[in-house]
């Protein structure tokens, strides 16, 4: 491959080709895309039809591409692109115009824009990037494939591509190539259960797509459609299948949309994606939104339905005396499901802990104080072994240990069987995971992430304790059990398994559920930092500050690099467990600034500032419109600000564990001087309060204070069921996912006192000042 200059400015000239005229852009001395066919047009028979542009003329700096043609049904189009050098000089900004000036005998028509690459690469030179859908080449067992889509020809719909824009980036010659959307989309109608099945969407919709088509053989193309397209899919459905929407065919119907088409030098994949971040934040004029409420208000919401749902047992009850939040219910009902008390991943025991000791004495409440005793007291006395081994998830109904399944596969612990576990999840969620769950039910053990955020919760409530004076010595003792348990399992690399055996084995099988490859069987490393962090902060205990270090060193060269952040999600809907998702890149992200002020390493801070800028490309930047008369309309949720769950749902699905991980980004922030990221902050901290019920806006919930655990932003094609309760099926945009769980305000209201632990405030205006005052200083 050679090594190119990226021209200072981008440049387009026309071209004429056998069938009309197009356009390329690149340099006098170098061509870089090019749009010999820029117009396609595809009506709702199926039929796809590839044109020319009639003439390329100019309009002072822009040049305007004209097409009228016939389609094979009869229906009449007239597109008009007009591309306009941008201010920056490193792209053109395409406004497509297109209208039906006669109706033939197809019920819709939908347009896309295509432009091909003309630089020499080969399929396998080229990384890409989808919000919160595609990173690199999806392929994180290492096996060659994209683990999802099975290839690289990507659509995603608007309202699953939160930045509204698709990268494709060749290492070679450190270049980037974005198109993206630049006029946000402001309506769009319900989908009806038979266009689901169907796949083709007739109806009035602002919402388009954008996609990568890349083929073994064939150049790179980029391509816009107008209304949605997506050639193969995926997420609950796992056919592959395609669908597209279409405008009515209507004599006179008009349609616009703005385009950005750039091309662009960045050093390396995260910093070309970082590039088109900051670029459609421009663009898309991302501004945090409004609160619903004072942040304070929307915090007591929080904490006091929290402590609603606390419960105990006594010694004839039950010995072991177990002490819980049962907060995992439909948010309808808010009736507590199953019997359940989860410590770690959604059920947030410990952390719902320390954040009740935390308020009670800055509210002078005991009663919150004592609860949260009872729970870290039964967590220390029943729950963890002697090697430092600790359970995930207590059953107060068999008074056992039961495990593995959490998050929305919560429903196979307290299903007796695959009907009833039907009954919750549908057929497609049962039929894939049910044998894996018969296996998994034979081995014994626990997620890392689920021992990490039962300990390092319970160390930072019995640092809290000490300034007050009171001495918990039983907790810091489980807390130094637990890291004696790390420093023993930690590989000779740095590295922790996903999951461990009661005796301290990393567990690899089954392999879809623990990883087919190092980088996901190995995903565990991404957890044990900020225990160690803390640990070492106690005690002064040199050992757990250089393991920290070394997994630090881990995660800096394997997840990094190649944008591998992978495992950090417990649960799945199917497929695989160790899949790529925003909360990994989180945990990667806090591990890594910990390791910084542990040792003070450059190559640790430079990689957490790598994993910020990636951790902010999973986020929404704009507002998507929602279907009239859905829970999310009539509600006034707002997507800004929201990140995405994962990539099975690929976009179409936000959840809530951002909040966590605010003070995290704004301490890379400072120590990297890195400004962008207070504003990612302030966005994110605003945007995530919506979807929360509160006086006036109760969303139909149960209780002021319930947030459920993700938001649907678009469809995820499952099996039209009814079911009972489900986390994911039968869910269509404009829904809420019906499940609330710890963690959501468990999360909220940590991510809230770490700002308080670090600024003294929670009013970001004084934040922002303070961290100028530093930066400054």
């Amino acid at each position: 491959m050679t090594n190119l200059e990226t021209p200072t400015a981008l440049a387009l000239t026309a071209i004429e080709v056998e069938t009309g005229s197009g356009v390329r852009l690149g340099s006098e001395s170098a061509s870089l895309l090019a749009a010999s066919t820029p117009v396609r047009l595809i009506t709702s028979d199926g039929v796809a039809t590839a044109r020319s542009y009639d003439s390329v003329t100019q309009d002072g700096a822009a040049s305007v591409g004209r097409l009228d043609t016939v389609l094979p049904d009869g229906t009449r189009v007239l597109v008009v692109d007009t591309w306009s050098p941008s201010a920056e000089g490193d792209s053109f900004l395409v406004n497509r115009s297109f209208s039906i000036a006669e109706a033939g005998t197809a019920a819709g028509v939908r347009a896309e824009l295509v432009v091909e690459s003309t630089v020499e690469a080969e399929q396998a030179d080229w990384q890409f990037y989808v919000t919160g859908a595609l990173y690199n080449r999806n392929d994180t067992d290492l096996d060659g494939k994209e683990d999802y889509l099975g290839g690289y020809v990507q659509e995603y719909r608007d309202d699953r591509n939160g930045h509204l824009a698709v990268l494709a980036y060749l290492p070679g010659t450190r270049r980037g190539f974005s198109l993206a959307r630049t006029s946000v989309p402001t309506f769009d109608s319900a989908i009806s259960e038979d266009e689901l099945v169907s796949g083709v969407v007739i109806g009035e919709s602002d919402i388009g797509s954008l996609g990568i088509d890349s083929r073994e053989g064939d150049p790179l193309a980029l391509r816009a459609g107008y209304p949605f397209g997506e050639e193969v899919t995926f997420s609950l459905e796992t056919s592959g299948r395609g669908w597209a929407g279409f405008l009515p065919v209507e004599d006179g119907r008009t349609a616009a949309v703005d385009y950005e088409l750039r091309v662009f030098s960045a050093d390396d994949l995260t910093e070309a994606i970082w590039s088109v971040t900051q670029r459609q934040i421009v663009r898309l004029g991302t501004r945090p939104s409004e609160l619903p409420l004072p942040m304070e208000e929307l915090e007591q919401h929080r904490f006091r339905l929290t402590q609603l749902y606390f419960k105990d047992w006594d010694e004839a009850e039950d010995p072991k005396r177990p002490a819980g939040y049962m907060t995992h219910f439909s948010p309808r009902k808010g009736q507590t499901l199953g019997s359940l008390i989860e410590f770690g991943f959604t059920g947030a025991q410990a952390l719902h802990a320390l954040n009740a000791i935390r308020r009670g004495y800055r509210e002078e409440v005991p009663l919150w104080t004592e609860r949260a005793r009872q729970v870290l007291d039964f967590f220390v006395r029943e729950m963890q072994a002697e090697n430092g081994f600790s359970e995930g998830i207590y059953d107060t109904r068999s008074k056992d240990f039961v495990r593995w399944f959490t998050g929305i596969l919560l429903p196979f612990q307290y299903s007796d069987d695959d009907s009833e576990a039907r009954a919750y999840l549908g057929s497609q969620m049962t039929e894939a995971l049910g044998p894996i769950a018969r296996t998994l039910r034979t081995v014994p053990g626990n997620y890392t992430r689920t021992m990490c955020e039962s300990i390092y919760p319970l160390l930072l409530a019995y640092e809290a304790e000490a300034r007050q004076g009171v001495e918990h010595p039983d907790w810091l003792a489980a807390g130094e059990r637990f890291g004696s348990f790390l420093l023993t399992v930690q590989g000779e690399d740095g590295a922790w398994f996903r999951g461990y055996s009661p005796e301290g084995e990393g567990l690899t099988t089954p392999v879809e559920w623990f990883g087919k490859s190092p980088v996901e069987q190995r995903s565990g490393t991404i957890f044990p930092i900020e225990v160690l962090s803390v640990l070492h902060r106690i005690t002064g205990n040199e050992e757990y500050k250089q393991a920290a270090l070394r997994a630090a060193d881990y995660i800096a060269e394997t997840f990094v690099p190649g944008i591998l952040y992978c495992g950090g999600l417990n649960d799945t809907s199917h497929i695989k467990s160790v899949k790529i998702d925003s909360v990994g890149v989180m945990f990667a992200m806090r591990s890594l600034i910990m390791a910084h002020k542990l040792g003070g390493q450059q190559r640790h801070l430079d990689a957490a500032l790598k994993a910020a800028k990636v951790l902010s490309s999973w986020l929404f930047l704009w507002d998507v419109p929602f279907p009239k008369g859905s829970l999310l309309d009539t509600g006034g949720f707002r997507s800004t600000g929201w990140a995405v769950c994962d990539a099975i749902p690929g976009g179409g699905y936000v959840d809530d564990e951002f909040l966590e991980f605010v003070g995290d980004m704004l301490d890379i922030a400072q120590a990297a001087e890195e400004p962008a990221l207070i504003d990612i902050v302030e966005i994110v901290l605003a945007g995530m309060q919506y979807g929360l019920s509160i006086p006036g806006n109760m969303l139909g919930y149960a209780a002021p204070g319930i947030q459920c655990e993700g938001y649907m932003t678009s469809y995820w094609l499952s099996a039209p069921e009814e079911t009972a309760f489900s986390g994911a099926v039968n869910k269509k945009k404009g829904d809420d996912n019906d499940t609330c769980n710890g963690l959501v305000n468990a999360q909220a209201l940590y991510g809230l006192d770490a700002l308080r632990d670090r600024f003294g405030t929670i009013e970001f205006a004084e934040i922002r000042r303070l961290l100028g005052a530093s930066a400054g200083a």
